[in-house]
């Protein structure tokens, strides 16, 4: 028989508090379409804030074709962040909290008033930005077995902890697709790269998020932050490692996992 919505709502609950893996509802009888994972999202943040949480903002993922491909989507995906989940920089993070953690380095934008679609261009949503800062995504893999996109999406993209940077930049006059990003892991280089990886500017994947809320009946609020995306490979640190991005005008951001 295949598992009904409040049974998974419980275990997407219930893994989010206990760093156990639980089984994809794929593998539990239940193929989620796009839309009914959407829908199961929406429940499952309306149970997070009914138990006390505060909502601090969205997350764009698999805003690479590569992801996409991977996760047999045709298009980014959203999720939500939780006030209890944002970290200053230079946090030190219990290893222990996390199933299977990654990190992703990214550029967060600060929203300075309300955004939503339909129709929002990169350059309308520029307007509507107070600021950038460097960011850190805390993912954490809470399925075992093999999940489909539908499955990711439905569970809120194994949003955990995200760790920002101290200072907002604002952005006007400032090209944040040419952001160069030197990517560290325990003081050793991981990676380089330009936000341009983020669908081609971190701005594109801001209007992809407020069109796609709009579509939902959501949207974005003054002071909400969105993470528009992975700008380099995913790091998998252990305990003791620390993992420090630097921007070449947004400044730089680390975390330590002890």
């Amino acid at each position: 028989m295949a598992v009904d919505d409040r049974s998974l709502i419980d275990q997407f609950v219930r893994a989010r508090g206990e760093a156990v893996p639980h089984r994809p509802p794929s593998e539990q009888g239940r193929r989620l379409e796009l839309a009914e994972a959407y829908q199961l999202q929406d429940k499952l943040r309306e149970a997070l804030l009914a138990r006390g949480e505060r909502l601090a903002g969205w997350k764009a993922a698999f805003t690479n074709r590569a992801a996409q491909e991977a996760n047999q989507l045709a298009e980014p995906g959203c999720a939500f962040l939780l006030a209890s989940g944002v970290l200053a920089s230079g946090a030190e993070v219990p290893f222990a909290r996390f199933s299977a953690l990654a990190v992703e380095a990214e550029v967060a934008l600060v929203m300075r008033r309300e955004l939503a679609g339909p129709g929002v261009t990169p350059a309308r949503a520029a307007t509507a930005v107070e600021g950038a800062l460097p960011a850190l995504e805390l993912v954490d893999f809470r399925y075992s077995g093999k999940a489909a996109g539908s499955d990711v999406i439905a569970e809120g993209v194994y949003a955990a902890a995200i760790v920002l940077g101290g200072a907002v930049t604002p952005i006007t006059g400032l090209d944040l697709a040419l952001e160069g990003l030197v990517y560290e892991q325990s003081g050793a280089l991981a990676a380089t790269n330009t936000a341009a990886e983020v669908m081609g500017n971190p701005l594109n994947s801001l209007a992809w998020v407020a069109n796609h809320l709009g579509a939902r009946g959501l949207g974005l609020r003054a002071g909400d932050i969105v993470m528009t995306g992975s700008v380099s490979k995913l790091l998998r640190p252990k305990a003791g490692d620390t993992v420090r991005a630097t921007y070449t005008r947004l400044g730089s951001v680390s975390v330590r996992f002890a």
